[in-house]
């Protein structure tokens, strides 16, 4: 009677996946709208692991993995490993207690690790822990390899995943409802029909989203008995919510340290407004630099290396081409034409 049972773990997992209160309905437009936020979560994470330059680092270090490590992670550490006789760089998580000014004493490591044959004859690798470097702490100079020196993406020491993912769900929701009066626009009314008249309601609807310039129904009464509903599509609304997305964009990029306000419309802003906004878009992207920066300096402190990192002003231009694809800024531009014109 009361149709299948789910049991809990189903239930929690295909609620958080597929949404309440019925977990297994297949939802054309909910999917779709997930994945328009993959795309730009994918997009705008590109944007974030390019938005620093590395340079002096060694061959065995990928600037590429301490970008994206540091993403999803929120943490890298530096590392001499003996085995291969070269400064790694590699993911890691804190074990143990931190002191007094909140560093981990030891690391767990996830790189290259002992090889243990069990008696079953399989080969498991097992994770190394290094000593964590302590600032200030007097280290003897043959202990000083031994440690492991760690680069955070922020003073938090968290990443920046959580940014990108909230401001994907917006645009990701204002991007499907641009997408969805966009096809109501192209047929603004909806047809009811009876369980009867259902199929030739539906052969209707066909040959009007055809374009067919002259529709015969099958029973000429029936067209008396058709009732259309209107959608209420204004005109309006798709600039407002170009306008919207165009925020929504702007503000993501400002909380990554990328300047990207309409820069093809910058001359229309007061000079006050174009300073503001890059004096808040460079607050943002020292937060990002100083922590990296930071760690570099203990890096070649310990190892003796000449590692520097900076931001890379190339990927504003990246940023500008993505939002000129997307088409975020013709909504903004179109009211403001409006506006003028009058």
């Amino acid at each position: 009677m009361g149709g299948k049972r789910v049991s809990g773990i189903d239930h929690f997992y295909n609620s958080a996946l597929y949404g309440a209160p019925n977990p297994f309905a297949n939802n054309p437009s909910l999917q779709r709208e997930r994945l328009i936020q993959r795309n730009l979560e994918r997009n705008i994470s590109e944007l974030a692991v390019n938005r620093f330059k590395w340079e002096g680092l060694p061959d065995s270090i990928d600037p590429r993995f301490l970008e994206v490590t540091m993403l999803l992670n929120g943490l890298v550490i530096f590392y001499w490993d003996d085995e291969y006789d070269k400064l790694l760089a590699v993911k890691a998580s804190a074990t143990g207690y931190v002191n007094f000014m909140d560093w981990p004493v030891a690391y767990t490591i996830i790189g290259p690790g002992s090889r243990i044959n069990d008696i079953g004859g399989q080969t498991t690798f097992m994770p190394k822990q290094v000593k964590g470097f302590i600032p200030m702490a007097d280290a003897k100079p043959e202990d000083a390899k031994r440690q492991g020196v760690p680069v955070w993406p922020n003073y938090f020491r968290q990443s920046d995943m959580d940014t990108i993912q909230i401001y994907s769900s917006r645009l990701a929701t204002t991007d499907m409802t641009l997408e969805i009066n966009t096809r109501n626009a192209r047929q603004n009314k909806v047809v009811t029909s009876t369980t009867n008249t259902q199929l030739s309601m539906v052969n209707l609807a066909r040959q009007i989203d055809e374009g067919v310039n002259v529709i015969q129904p099958k029973d000429a009464a029936m067209m008396d008995a058709i009732t259309a509903i209107d959608l209420g599509i204004n005109p309006d609304m798709f600039d407002k919510l170009a306008v919207l997305r165009n925020k929504w964009w702007n503000d993501c990029m400002g909380l990554l340290g990328i300047n990207n306000a309409n820069q093809d419309k910058k001359e229309r802003l007061v000079e006050a407004e174009v300073g503001a906004n890059d004096e808040q878009t460079d607050s943002m992207r020292y937060v990002a630099l100083q922590a990296r920066q930071k760690g570099v300096e203990y890096v070649n402190q310990v190892f003796g290396t000449n590692i520097s990192v900076d931001f890379n002003t190339e990927v504003e231009a990246m940023a500008e081409q993505a939002a000129a694809m997307a088409g975020i800024n013709q909504g903004e531009d179109s009211a403001n034409d409006s506006g003028e014109e009058e």
